[in-house]
């Protein structure tokens, strides 16, 4: 069998294959864009956006000995957007990210990335502070790409509140106020940015916001926003109806990810006042730790793993979720249980209550293995039909390609490369063969690496 520490391995190594399939060519991502004097039904808000910082990044030192050199600048900025009332003005955070030849305008950008952020817990997991591994697999020097990423509520500057996780009509204004403010900031800077493809991806949460973004563009362009008219929206392993991820989760006897359920409900009890006590929820300790545990964000997600599953590393891993939610929270038809399974529905994505019109120009991806463990697969099946429905053009992956974060994620990012290439203007067959080719060499190098380590020829 698999060990735990074997998982990890595995998990490493996903992420060093998808850097060396990153580092072949493409990935592109995000808009051509306007300033931010075109007008936004509900803006009434200047975004006044600064630059606060510029530095240098370098991402994967340690993924085979810094052969992949991913070095890359940053140009940190602030702007105004609202908060979780959706009309107080507040100051937040972004980033713009790009490998030192398009920074130096040694090269053109060929495409534009907004980059929407997974699920994050502790001070400093943001693009524009210590998270920058992941940011860095996009910035190796073949792609030439620049990719903007909004920090969100709770963090950096209002790093003291709570953050509005899963909350998709908060993240989407505040995400498009970043993308405005970022497009401004680009073209003051003199960065060719014009006509460039535009592509919104996002993987767990990330997915989710991706989605949200999806959709607030949408009612955006409906008003008159024609820029904002993405390529392609490609979302991995995301909770996109947050009402059946619910459901799936009191259905059954253990959960893979036992912070995630957790998160949500303090974000939609912080944010929208709820009306519950947190015992109403919860059993303990969780119960009586949510200050200490989530709040004050001092733990990483697996840390909070753990300490709900009382320390114990392996039961956290497949944590009983009577350890989690008491018996009320495990039963839809109690009280506390329609409480919360009506806020669910009103923000999720897809399913009952939901009647968003798509952008039927916009090609959609997608995925989410069937063997992830943090959450069920159908609720992306769930997505793709809903897009479907509505006369959109939808590429799916529901075949088992492991748990959340080993090859799920993989096959995200390599399935991601390959369709933003089909959408690049410069795309020829050379490059797309290029692309290819790596492909196969990164699963053959992680065939191999699995085999060595568990002497299983695969």
């Amino acid at each position: 069998m698999t060990t735990p520490k074997t998982l990890k391995r595995l998990s490493l190594l996903t992420t060093i294959m998808a850097a060396i399939l990153i580092c072949s060519h493409v990935f592109t991502a995000c808009s051509n864009n306007d300033d931010n004097t075109v007008p936004i039904s509900g803006r009434t808000y200047s975004l006044d956006q600064k630059i606060t910082n510029r530095r240098e990044c370098h991402a994967l030192k340690t993924i085979a000995n810094d052969a992949l050199n991913l070095k890359f600048r940053q140009i940190v900025f602030e702007y105004t957007s609202v908060g979780p009332d959706m009309k107080t003005p507040v100051r937040l955070t972004g980033v713009i990210s790009m490998n030192p030849a398009v920074y130096n305008k040694d090269v053109a950008p060929r495409g534009l990335m907004l980059y929407n952020e997974f699920t994050c817990a502790k001070h400093g997991e943001r693009t524009s502070q210590n998270e920058i591994d992941d940011i860095g697999l996009y910035m190796n020097k073949y792609q030439n790409l620049i990719m903007v990423s909004a920090d969100l509520y709770g963090w950096t500057l209002t790093e003291d509140k709570p953050q509005a996780y899963c909350c998709p009509e908060i993240t989407s204004v505040e995400t498009i106020d970043a993308w405005d403010a970022a497009m401004q900031i680009l073209k003051d800077e003199g960065y060719a940015i014009s006509g460039l493809p535009t592509f919104n991806v996002g993987y767990s949460s990330g997915g989710f916001s991706a989605l949200a973004v999806q959709r607030y563009s949408d009612e955006l362009r409906a008003k008159g926003r024609s820029d904002l008219d993405w390529k392609l929206t490609s979302a991995g392993a995301a909770p996109f109806s947050i009402y059946s991820v619910y459901k799936s989760n009191i259905e059954s006897k253990t959960s893979g990810y036992a912070c995630s359920f957790p998160l949500v409900v303090v974000a939609y009890k912080e944010t929208y006042h709820m009306d519950f006590e947190y015992k109403d929820v919860f059993v303990e300790p969780l119960a009586s730790n949510i200050q200490k545990w989530i709040l004050s964000k001092d733990y990483g997600t697996w840390d909070i793993n753990k300490l709900i599953a009382g320390g114990d590393e392996k039961l956290a891993k497949d944590c009983p979720v009577n350890m989690i939610l008491t018996p009320a929270a495990l039963d839809a038809n109690s009280a506390i249980g329609q409480k919360l399974a009506k806020k669910f529905r009103e923000n999720s994505l897809c399913g009952e209550g939901q009647n968003w019109q798509p952008n039927t120009k916009t090609k959609y991806y997608i995925m989410h293995s069937a063997g992830d463990k943090y959450m069920d697969w159908h609720v992306g099946e769930e997505m793709a039909n809903y897009l479907k429905g509505h006369g959109c053009n939808v590429e799916t992956e529901f075949n088992d390609w492991g748990n959340h974060v080993d090859y799920g994620l993989f096959q995200h990012i390599g399935k991601t490369i390959l369709l933003m290439e089909d959408c690049m203007p410069d795309k020829d067959a050379v490059r797309e063969q290029a692309i290819k080719d790596a492909i196969d060499k990164a699963e053959e190098y992680i065939r191999d690496k699995v085999s060595e380590m568990t002497g299983i020829p695969l």
